[in-house]
């Protein structure tokens, strides 16, 4: 029952971005306005993206060495998303991105990111930023969907985008804290 409540409720998130959400930002409060229009505007003007999903890694100081060896680093997965770089090399992405958890079971995330980046487009350039999130997997609050948001690093080189994002421990040992590192490829 909850999966498909997941998928439900992560549909209807990502059909708001759709055409006729333009609309619906026109109603809101003017700084909630700002946001919606931004996540509109990447879902309709955005570039195509391969998103593929590849490693989590438990820090060892937060994991006891039994759960560590019982725990899925290969988190592999794969999504799409649509990407807006703006004149200043800042980026929006908006995602839906589904990977193996650390129990491997599935893991779903529908979200937003953005990043700033230094030195020359034309060269490998390191960012910082963000991603906001509904993430929905079943040994947190039985499957249903729940907002995040986590840090974001990451390096690109022309259409190519590594990043790494801390998600921290929710509260003592074998609870959180994992380096989990995932990549983009602009196809447009």
């Amino acid at each position: 029952m909850a999966h498909r409540a997941t998928r439900a409720v992560l549909a209807a998130v990502f059909l708001l971005l759709s055409a006729p959400a333009t609309a619906a930002c026109a109603d809101l409060w003017e700084w909630l306005n700002s946001g919606c229009r931004r996540l509109v505007d990447t879902y309709q003007k955005g570039g195509n993206d391969l998103i593929v999903s590849g490693y989590s890694w438990h820090t060892p100081w937060t994991w006891t060495p039994e759960k560590r060896a019982e725990e899925n680093e290969a988190a592999w997965g794969g999504g799409w998303g649509r990407t807006i770089e703006r004149e200043n090399g800042d980026t929006d992405t908006v995602y839906f991105l589904v990977f193996n958890d650390s129990h491997s079971k599935p893991q779903y995330n529908l979200g937003y990111g953005w990043s700033t980046y230094w030195g020359r487009r034309d060269s490998v350039q390191g960012g910082l930023g963000y991603t906001l999130m509904l993430v929905a997997r079943n040994d947190i609050f039985n499957g249903w969907p729940f907002p995040a948001v986590l840090p974001l690093a990451s390096v690109r080189y022309d259409r190519v985008t590594l990043y790494a994002t801390y998600i921290p421990t929710l509260g003592g040992v074998n609870n959180g804290s994992v380096l989990y590192l995932f990549g983009r490829i602009g196809l447009d």
